[in-house]
């Protein structure tokens, strides 16, 4: 399961957390490997120094202290590393021996990427330009010296660097697109007290419901309950409280359902249960709901102590509507609430 995290920053950490040790290890092998065919000594020194001062910044990091003067030493560390080593490729090897910049490419989307997730979308942007306008201006200085090999490289790696700029960057408004989409669908679909599915959702998921028995004759049960003398819980203890109690009934309920049942809150102290069933009768939901109101009158609530709920059962039919089921759920709930409540219902 993938972790939720509470905020960017989080996110940040752990994904620094995750590339810091890949990046050291490139680094190293890189400077033993060089070492066997003879290192410069600007890249044994620069290969060193970095290496160092990530395993540094991962520590600090992981211990969540410094981590802004972390994530800005290490943003000015690369960007000294990349235009360096793309001015030391450009003037001692590709000018010398005429070939390409190599793996150089390989992680310039890496480096792309670690601008805009340090700075953010536009700072991103605007910084990435600067060190690709810095890069530029190198490889024009050096342009009349390079051979036709080299300067397809060059030309290479800066339409290669503007895509990556490009693709980033709108990349970004596209995720945050869709987190905001994904957010707007959580406040419309549901409850804003309870977490749990509102109305709106609720019908949604009655109206699939209704088209797959029209289609396939998928039959399903519904259970309508509430919490029986809920306004006496207002009047005695305040609406807070009676929040609380709503709360704590959610998250009592869903703990024991399963992933074969869609649970919501219908309104007030409402709540919903669409229960697949392979029984024609409605036995299963039925006992169901026997269960859940077991639980609930055995269960002791923070603020007021023992509550009792009651509810109302039916199993769907073939040409019902939303209305028509509801209708003989809830006719299942007051014929409860008439024999004395804490009971449940089953209408046919």
């Amino acid at each position: 399961m993938v972790k939720r995290f509470e905020s960017l920053n989080g996110l940040k950490i752990r994904i620094y957390l995750w590339v810091i040790p890949c990046i050291v290890i490139s680094l190293i092998s890189n400077t033993l490997l060089q070492n066997v065919e003879g290192v410069t000594k600007f890249d044994f020194t620069i290969n060193n120094i970095l290496s160092i001062w990530f395993i540094i910044s991962w520590f600090f990091l992981y211990k969540r202290i410094f981590i802004q003067f972390m994530e800005y030493s290490n943003l000015a560390l690369v960007s000294y590393y990349h235009v360096t080593t793309f001015f030391d490729a450009v003037r001692n090897y590709m000018v010398v021996d005429g070939g390409s910049l190599g793996d150089f490419i390989i992680w310039m989307p890496i480096i792309t990427l670690f601008f805009f997730l340090t700075l953010g979308t536009k700072r991103g942007l605007y910084y990435s330009i600067v060190i690709f306008l810095a890069t530029f201006v190198i490889g024009i200085v050096y342009l009349h010296l390079l051979s036709s090999e080299s300067i397809d490289s060059l030309g290479q790696y800066y339409f290669a660097n503007l895509f990556y700029i490009i693709v980033l960057y709108y990349a970004q408004h596209v995720f945050k697109t869709y987190a905001d989409l994904e957010m707007f669908k959580k406040h419309a679909y549901y409850d804003s007290l309870t977490r749990i599915a509102n109305r709106l959702l609720i019908d949604e998921w009655l109206e699939n419901k209704l088209k797959a028995l029209e289609n396939r004759k998928d039959s399903f049960s519904i259970i309508f309950f509430d919490i029986d003398h809920f306004k006496s819980v207002n009047d005695n203890y305040g609406h807070k409280i009676g929040d609380e109690v709503l709360v704590e009934l959610a998250k009592l309920i869903q703990y024991h359902l399963t992933n074969r049942e869609l649970f919501g809150r219908w309104g007030g102290e409402e709540f919903i249960i669409i229960s697949s069933t392979s029984s024609t009768s409605g036995e299963d939901t039925v006992r169901l709901a026997e269960k859940l109101r077991e639980v609930v009158a055995n269960h002791d609530f923070k603020s007021t102590g023992n509550l009792t709920a009651s509810f109302g059962v039916t199993q769907s039919r073939p040409g019902d509507s939303i209305d028509s089921l509801l209708n003989r759920a809830d006719r299942g709930l007051y014929q409860c609430k008439n024999c004395g409540r804490n009971q449940v219902s089953y209408i046919n």
